[in-house]
């Protein structure tokens, strides 16, 4: 009888143990290799060199072009990690200003794949987003999608930092490649730079609207240009006293961006049709 519970209890600790392990196999903040972080070569998976064979990990946007933000706005965003053979990959990412801190916003759109968790590093508590337990399963490459919001005002550039693991799947850390990257993302001219003198001063009414909008102009002539979020130029010309209405009913509901060309700047304003 003592053998048995013997075996029983050693068998339940093997579990717990395995069990652990398994546990900690979601991703884990701070190991971006962003200022005053390493990334987890520098840790458990350092079989390999940072950045070494012939895998990647590519960071894009679907409607952010030239990786340019207007204050206030949502992009989506995608993380991809690709090595040709590994079937299981990891991330890590953050968005950061120049001191450090949380730039925007971070958002999961794919709960089963992404999480978000923080991490403090010279003071500043970081929002990441990394893997789930079993989240990144793939056959030679896995997208890690998610949603960022733009800071709420021009704060300058900023950077996302992230990292991606191709593991060979072996339940330890050895064998497994990590690769590293970061994205500089500017403000666009387009900032709402509206107290600069070269930037007519217009005001949009209603706003939201079912797609008609009317603009005092203040009796001046104005140029200017209506893009989606995608970047996509919808309308462009020249406002002025009997030209002072905008007509987006033929757009899709959603957000424009009406733009105010003055001579060096540039002042948006949100239009919400619905």
């Amino acid at each position: 009888m003592l053998i048995r519970i013997t075996l029983f209890l050693s068998s339940a600790m093997l579990v717990m143990l395995l069990s652990s392990g398994v546990q900690n196999d979601d991703g884990r903040a701070g190991r971006t290799g962003s200022p005053g972080e390493n990334t987890c070569v520098n840790s458990c998976h350092n079989t390999f060199a940072l950045n070494s064979g012939t895998g990647s990990v590519v960071l894009t946007a679907a409607n952010m072009p030239n990786w340019e933000y207007v204050p206030g706005t949502t992009y989506q965003i995608t993380a991809t990690v690709s090595l040709t053979g590994s079937v299981l990959f990891g991330i890590g990412l953050e968005c950061l200003t120049s001191a450090g801190s949380n730039a925007g916003s971070l958002s999961i759109t794919d709960p089963a794949s992404t999480q978000l968790l923080n991490v403090t590093v010279g003071g500043n508590s970081r929002r990441n987003l990394v893997h789930t337990l079993g989240g990144g399963s793939g056959t030679g490459s896995k997208a890690f999608t998610f949603n960022w919001t733009a800071p709420s005002t021009n704060i300058g550039d900023v950077t996302f930092y992230f990292a991606g693991n191709a593991s060979n799947n072996n339940g330890m850390g050895s064998g497994d490649r990590i690769y590293s990257g970061s994205q500089v993302v500017t403000p666009s001219l387009a900032t709402g730079i509206d107290d600069a003198t070269s930037v007519p001063q217009v005001s949009v009414f209603p706003n939201p609207s079912s797609g008609f909008f009317q603009l005092d102009l203040g009796g001046q002539e104005v140029p200017y240009r209506i893009l989606d979020l995608g970047g996509r130029s919808v309308q462009q010309g020249l406002f002025n006293a009997t030209q002072n209405t905008i007509d987006l009913s033929s757009e899709q509901e959603g957000v424009y961006l009406l733009q105010i060309l003055g001579e060096d700047r540039v002042s948006t304003t949100r239009l919400v049709t619905n």
